[in-house]
């Protein structure tokens, strides 16, 4: 059961409102969550709440697993509320209260999936009206330690050397691994990336193609490291 809740600060006040069962609240701004709930057996939980359409909002615009990263990093106990339903179109696209939307039902249940993964338990509730009770709900469960299961995945926020890397044509976060493990280092991966006689594995010519088109190199024109009187490596363009 609930001992106690901290309300995050830029909560609508509706939320701030909520006693849930007359418990002792507080206000505060959270680093990550929305709710954090202290149970009776000693259990922190972390809640991010969202409507459907700003699940899809925070998805849309790269928010959402670092916010679920973010409270993993701070309690085993994470979860992640959506306040409605996803309905599937007849032409396969996801309808929310709003309407029909531009996501495809496949890619929703493949973000959702991916959420689970990586640790973070997903309840819905019905409607902001049932809000209040889902918290209950989930703060009344029993969580032993034995029933605690290590994720399949655990998540990993790119560097920014890495997130360079990824935003490059034909590799995104599926072949970033391979790319910077047989380059070692992002200013290597540019060079390797662009020269036609490099061979990392699973990298064809036309995707070098469309990187070399990407980042304006003409056909005479590469990348190098050069070394200054320092000793540092600087990449050029040459």
């Amino acid at each position: 059961m609930i001992q106690a809740v901290v309300i995050d600060s830029r909560e609508p006040d509706w939320v701030q409102r909520l006693t849930f069962g007359g418990v002792p609240s507080t206000i505060s701004a959270l680093p990550h969550g929305d709710l954090m709930v202290a149970t009776e057996d000693a259990a922190v939980l972390l809640i991010e709440r969202k409507t459907p359409d700003d699940f899809l909002g925070s998805l849309r615009d790269g928010r959402l697993f670092p916010q679920l990263a973010g409270m993993l990093e701070q309690t085993r106990w994470a979860y992640l509320v959506i306040t409605g339903d996803f309905q599937r179109g007849q032409n396969g696209a996801v309808i929310t209260e709003r309407g029909q939307t531009g996501w495809s039902w496949s890619a929703v249940q493949g973000a959702i999936l991916s959420i689970q993964e990586m640790g973070v338990f997903i309840q819905h509730s019905a409607g902001d009206m049932d809000y209040e009770a889902c918290i209950q709900r989930i703060a009344g469960r029993e969580r032993h330690s034995d029933l605690l299961l290590t994720p399949p995945r655990f998540p990993r926020l790119l560097t920014p050397p890495e997130q360079v890397i990824a935003s490059l044509p034909g590799i995104g976060t599926d072949r970033l691994q391979q790319v910077m493990t047989y380059c070692g280092s992002a200013a290597w991966a540019l060079i390797a990336l662009t020269d036609k006689t490099t061979q990392i594995p699973g990298i064809g010519e036309g995707i070098k193609e469309r990187i070399r088109q990407t980042l304006g190199l003409r056909n005479q024109t590469s990348f190098q490291l050069v070394t200054d009187d320092t000793g540092r490596e600087i990449l050029t363009i040459s």
